[in-house]
């Protein structure tokens, strides 16, 4: 199947060199890196539609969900797991959720992304609900072996839309120690 992307303007300008508002992919790529671009352009608007391109809202977008939702939940995740000294066996994801696939299936790659930051957020929730940092290490073992899972699922979901990223934090979480490294987003 070929299936093209639509038009981008730039802050609901068409982008054109006399207006000087063209916004070449190498400034996004240096700004953001691949894995950041090509989440930022296929989250923005459904593809195959045209989308409005805003540094101002890439950076916002980058910073809540790249930097602060993923980077972070793999941080804080990574932390606790070397911090409670436990192991973890490798267990490999099932595949693409039911409604992540559903919504490739249909080229809504903004709706899928959206799904996984939907379990992102979910898994942000469940931390704060159980504080896994006040558990004994036999109250702790099931919790975080629930969140490593989700954290394995959610990378293997990103697999299509940030391949480095993915790979980066499936290695990371490959067990069975699984140690804090340098954060995947650094905030802009």
């Amino acid at each position: 199947t070929i299936f093209a992307h639509g038009y981008f303007t730039v802050n609901g300008q068409k982008m054109s060199k006399s207006l000087g508002n063209v916004i070449s992919p190498k400034q996004l790529i240096d700004r953001y890196g691949v894995d950041g671009t090509r989440y930022l352009l296929l989250s923005a608007y459904p593809f195959g539609s045209d989308g409005d391109i805003s540094l101002k809202r890439f950076d916002e977008k980058y910073n809540s969900d790249l930097a602060n939702g993923l980077g972070n939940l793999v941080s804080r995740v990574a932390k606790l797991c070397e911090t409670s000294g436990l192991s973890f066996a490798y267990d490999v994801p099932p595949g693409f959720r039911h409604q992540v696939k559903q919504q490739f299936e249909a080229y809504r790659f903004d709706l899928a992304l959206a799904e996984t930051w939907k379990k992102i957020s979910d898994i942000d929730s469940s931390i704060e609900r159980h504080r896994p940092w006040d558990l004994s290490q036999k109250q702790l073992r099931p919790v975080l072996t629930e969140l490593v899972a989700s954290v394995r699922q959610i990378a293997y979901e990103l697999q299509p839309f940030l391949p480095d990223t993915a790979t980066a934090v499936l290695k990371q979480f490959s067990g069975p120690k699984i140690s804090a490294v340098k954060p995947l987003f650094p905030r802009l």
